[in-house]
């Protein structure tokens, strides 16, 4: 070997252990840094052909890319959790304490309280006031509880913009970051510093969105979504919220990948699935729509409990119409009635004038005079029927979906149920079914038993836009349907083909006439839903969702828009606690009596029967009574809350176990580092000695010439 040779290889050594005793003294001074990740020296012999030319120092950042993955992901799953907790926990809060008395479950068994009392006493102004007040605080409370929920997914979904606004930041950074270290690295120099950064941003991000992480040869880093969609690279995507909406007005995420035009974005809604995001996503569009839907179906249920009893009854003295509700039946839908009723028409103080009782098996009318006439057999023609079979004492009509009883004067008008072969479409009376003398009050359907059959015309005009929603509540689908063939049947075999529905739920008519969507959760269906309703049942002005109950959003609503009949609310007296005595349809007879607790009864029968309730699934479940209804919906409520906040803790310690294995492969150890301070001072030392001994020779070399 050369002197030459032996100069070089004391220089290099000089230089390389200079560049480790760097590196060591920058990884103890960043003992403390957050995110530091230590720089660690790597020795490479260097040679020309076969000579040794000395050795080379190579920084390299420890960086364990499968434990940083780890703590990524952790990261990203313990932000959702949290977030998504904490929105439910508040909805839960918005309720009330189920034990307190203070709260929509305290204010349902007021109603029970307030019936039991009206019973004992029906004519008392007093208890009939305490009744309407009773009712007017749940209504009142329910709605106060879906205000709450849906005020939450407002919030959620304003914090999702504003997260998406710091995730592009944050991602444009990281970009930027990788072609500064590239650049770095391919001139040679040290880019560690630029590393540790992009490190620190790539953890700011991950709790906002969760990510595929790929560490790049040339340098740098790639970021992209579950399925393969590029959110970073030299350039940086843009994440937005989707165009495409739903009823409630929210959209999904979209994507501009990095380096695609302005106009292109695709949905990846489904493919987040970690981060703040996420948990504000299945908070808006999961959890909270759920609780927005069993709220409208506690409120539904109270409803038609109420009214299928108050239409059981009459108030004294009797009302001088009944108007019933928009029921999106149109007069020539079939009557579909059985059993026995009796229309009637009363004076002032109760007493007959006119009866008509209606034999809908029969299919005929006779009235208080004996004469007899045919229903019919469509709604229309029965209402027809109806009005001339009271000829100048009273009036009937069916418009817009409502049918109407109004008698002449300052008469009054009652309708009453046969009690040994009750009327009944779908399960209720006439009187009930139309809505005729309901408490409670909406201006559209508060059931969905149409009592249509499957023979019968759907009269569905339009095109209604479904939404297939998964667990998370995210859209996973959109199918649009126009109604082609012409009765229920076609229309139960339409939504069944492969070209609707086929794949995602399965549609079927019931014996009342409700349509169902039971959702195939096989493939990963949690609710069919609807995002847009442009239909109309016949001129009525109700679609296609709102007669039927479709979606979830148009049965929750019910949570916000029933409400004790504005009327009642202000005289109580109006409250149907009385009822029309059957044995008394002579004319001239006492038919309605101050002191008949009839209606009061049916009442506080009807809050104590079994109602059944519907999932957003679109599967049946059947509780004993309201009250335990409503302890349900606290119970679901409170064990979503649980579960959110077991995910968040357990996703908690996870992230606290991988940072700290993480920290221990990536970290600063002390003494470690002072251990290859010393090796890297002794190698420098004597790396010195070999170029002072390279150098003498040289003297020795030079004074011998």
């Amino acid at each position: 070997m050369s002197v030459s040779s032996i100069m070089n290889n004391g220089l290099s050594a000089l230089t390389a252990n200079q560049t480790a005793l760097r590196n060591t003294s920058n990884n103890i001074s960043n003992v403390n840094t957050e995110g530091y990740v230590r720089q660690e020296t790597q020795m490479t012999a260097v040679s020309y052909g076969q000579e040794s030319a000395g050795v080379r120092a190579v920084t390299e950042r420890a960086a364990n890319q499968y434990l940083a993955a780890t703590h990524l992901s952790s990261i990203s799953a313990q932000s959702r959790y949290e977030i998504e907790a904490d929105l439910v926990d508040r909805a839960q809060a918005g309720l009330g304490d189920p034990s307190g008395a203070t709260s929509i479950f305290s204010s349902i068994d007021g109603i029970l309280e307030k019936s039991a009392a009206l019973l004992n006493d029906p004519g008392s102004s007093l208890r009939k006031g305490d009744m309407v007040a009773a009712m007017q605080t749940t209504f009142e409370d329910i709605q106060n509880g879906y205000r709450t929920v849906e005020n939450l997914r407002k919030e959620a979904n304003g914090n999702i913009v504003s997260a998406l606004s710091s995730a592009n930041e944050t991602m444009s950074q990281i970009a930027d970051l990788n072609i500064e270290i590239q650049h770095m690295k391919a001139i040679g120099g040290d880019a560690s510093g630029l590393e540790t950064e992009q490190s620190k941003l790539l953890d700011s991000l991950s709790e906002v969105i969760d990510f595929k992480l790929n560490y790049q040869s040339a340098g740098g880093v790639e970021l992209r979504t579950r399925t393969g969609a590029l959110l970073v690279n030299r350039e940086a995507g843009t994440l937005s919220i989707s165009e495409d909406t739903d009823a409630s007005g929210y959209g999904g995420i979209s994507l501009t990948p990095a380096g695609a035009a302005d106009d292109y974005a695709i949905d990846i809604t489904q493919q987040i699935q970690g981060g703040e995001i996420r948990g504000l996503l299945s908070a808006r569009d999961g959890d909270l729509a759920e609780m927005a839907f069993e709220l409208g179906e506690l409120s539904g249920a109270i409803a038609n409990a109420l009214n299928a009893a108050s239409n059981e009854g009459t108030s004294v003295p009797p009302p001088t119409s009944l108007d019933g509700r928009n029921t999106g039946l149109v007069a020539s839908d079939s009557l579909n009635f059985t059993g026995s009723s009796v229309f009637a028409v009363v004076d002032s103080s109760g007493r007959t004038v006119d009866t008509v009782t209606v034999d809908f098996d029969a299919g005929t009318l006779t009235n208080s005079a004996g004469a007899v006439s045919a229903t019919g057999t469509t709604i229309g023609s029965f209402a027809t029927a109806l009005n001339a079979s009271f000829g100048a004492n009273a009036s009937v009509d069916f418009t817009d979906g409502a049918l109407n009883f109004s008698a002449t004067g300052t008469n009054g008008v009652a309708i009453a149920q046969d009690p040994t072969n009750p009327s009944d479409r779908a399960g209720r009376g006439v009187s009930a079914f139309f809505g005729m003398n309901d408490v409670v009050s909406s201006t559209k359907p508060s059931f969905y038993d149409t009592g249509l059959t499957a023979a019968d015309a759907h009269g569905i005009t339009g095109t209604i836009t479904f939404g297939i929603r998964n667990e998370n509540g995210d859209v996973i689908s959109r199918v649009e349907y126009t109604p082609v063939g012409t009765t229920m049947a076609d229309l139960v075999n339409e939504l069944n083909s492969s070209t609707v529905l086929g794949q995602f739920a399965t549609a079927s008519l019931d014996p009342n006439g409700r349509l169902q969507l039971a959702s195939d959760s096989n493939n990963g269906v949690a609710a069919v839903d609807v995002v847009e309703d442009g239909t109309d049942r016949g001129g009525t002005g109700l679609s296609m969702s709102e007669v039927f109950g479709l979606a979830i959003r148009t049965p929750a609503e019910r949570a916000n828009t029933l409400s004790v009949r504005e009327d009642i609310a202000l005289d109580p007296s109006r409250l149907p606690s009385s009822g029309f005595d059957l044995s008394k349809m002579a004319v001239g007879s006492l038919a309605i009596a101050p002191g008949d607790n009839t209606g009061a009864m049916a009442m506080q029968s009807a809050l104590a029967s079994p109602v059944t309730t519907y999932t957003a699934g679109g599967s049946a479940e059947t509780t004993a009574s309201i009250t335990d209804l409503a302890a349900k919906v606290a119970a679901n409520a409170g064990a979503k809350a649980t579960h959110l906040e077991n995910r968040a803790m357990s996703a908690e310690a996870l992230k606290t176990e991988a940072a700290a294995r993480r920290s221990s492969a990536e970290g600063v150890n002390l003494d470690e580092e002072m251990i290859n301070m010393t090796i890297y001072q002794q190698s420098y030392s004597a790396a010195s000695r070999l170029v002072t001994a390279a150098r003498d020779m040289y003297d020795v070399l030079l004074n011998m010439i």
